[in-house]
């Protein structure tokens, strides 16, 4: 199976993920801007981030993750795991 098989999947993680990383940055009172400069990253950036347009790599989101005052693995368990559908079970 390609990496690719499941693009509408891979939407709605980085739309989950960004509303999740969005909620938990209005929690802190962290407008946009400040919280880019604390993690490193342009604003527009983020903000496409936040929106699930881009999937940032690794490191972006570990930064993400100590402004915020969490692990990596505590900011992305909020997101729901994916369901497999029975073809890839093999069903």
């Amino acid at each position: 199976m390609s990496l690719d098989a499941h693009p509408q999947e891979d939407e709605l993680f980085l739309v989950q993920l960004g509303d999740h990383i969005r909620t938990l940055r209005r929690a802190r009172s962290l407008g946009l801007e400040p919280f880019s400069d604390q993690v490193g990253v342009h604003r527009t950036h983020l903000y496409k981030i936040e929106k699930g347009q881009l999937n940032a790599g690794i490191l972006t989101y570990l930064k993400i993750a100590r402004v915020l005052d969490l692990s990596l693995s505590e900011l992305f368990a909020a997101i729901p795991p994916e369901e497999k559908s029975t073809q890839d079970s093999g069903q």
